[in-house]
């Protein structure tokens, strides 16, 4: 990825302090801890390698409480599977650093730092559930919709209303809400009130696309009877 030309600067002649303006592309990696290494040679380069692992850690957390949320077996977080890269990508089918780093710090998070990530893990667990293709995504979707309020993307949203139309919100233990009284992110990505109290609905979410995944007719239907309500909406015939 290139990145542009900066010029080194230096903080005072013997000090050995230098410092270097990072593209805007990267300013979410601004304090992170860099290992410095020096190519020599007829072209030499300075090489800074960023300490990534607490954002790997947190990625291993966030997976490991969505594989208790499930009830499944999903064992270590397949990071070659998933794929990772600076920014998320556009179809979030990827992780990407800058949510990794945003949920390594202390809370607050915010809602869409864990959509995005959560969103990419469950459609990678989906398919270690064996879901298929058509409903893989549906319940990636519908999965960081639960938790986090937002609709990942524009084209998650028949899948988020067709899910949220037909699980049991009541099955989320009263007593286990956050501070702020839903059952929701309220704004720790880790809290385990919350994924405790979500854990039913999850898991009713997986059952859901599991049993869509063996009736497509039902799936198709479904589907249709969304679209048929979003012409309606617009029309309003």
């Amino acid at each position: 990825m290139e990145l542009g030309t900066r010029n080194i600067r230096s903080a005072g002649h013997g000090s050995g302090s230098i410092e270097v303006t990072l593209p805007s592309p990267l300013r979410d990696m601004a304090g992170l801890p860099c290992r410095i290494a020096l190519r020599d040679g007829l072209r030499p380069e300075i090489v800074l390698v960023p300490d990534m692992r607490p954002a790997r850690e947190a990625m291993q957390r966030l997976w490991n409480l969505l594989a208790i949320a499930l009830a499944a077996p999903l064992g270590t977080l397949p990071l070659a599977g998933i794929g990772i890269a600076l920014l998320p990508d556009a179809g979030l089918d990827r992780l990407g650093w800058v949510d990794a780093i945003a949920l390594a710090k202390p809370p607050p998070h915010m809602p869409e730092q864990l959509c995005r990530p959560l969103r990419a893990m469950a459609l990678q667990a989906a398919r270690a559930l064996e879901l298929g293709e058509d409903t893989a995504p549906a319940f990636a979707a519908a999965v960081a919709h639960a938790v986090t309020g937002l609709v990942a993307l524009p084209a998650d949203q028949e899948a988020c209303d067709i899910a949220a139309a037909l699980v049991t919100p009541a099955l989320i233990t009263p007593t286990l809400v956050t501070p702020a009284g839903t059952a929701g992110f309220g704004d720790d990505a880790f809290d385990p009130v919350m994924w405790s109290a979500m854990a039913p609905l999850l898991r009713q979410l997986l059952e859901l696309h599991q049993d869509l995944d063996h009736h497509p007719e039902r799936l198709g239907a479904l589907r249709r009877a969304w679209r048929h309500g979003v012409a309606l909406e617009l029309t309003g015939d």
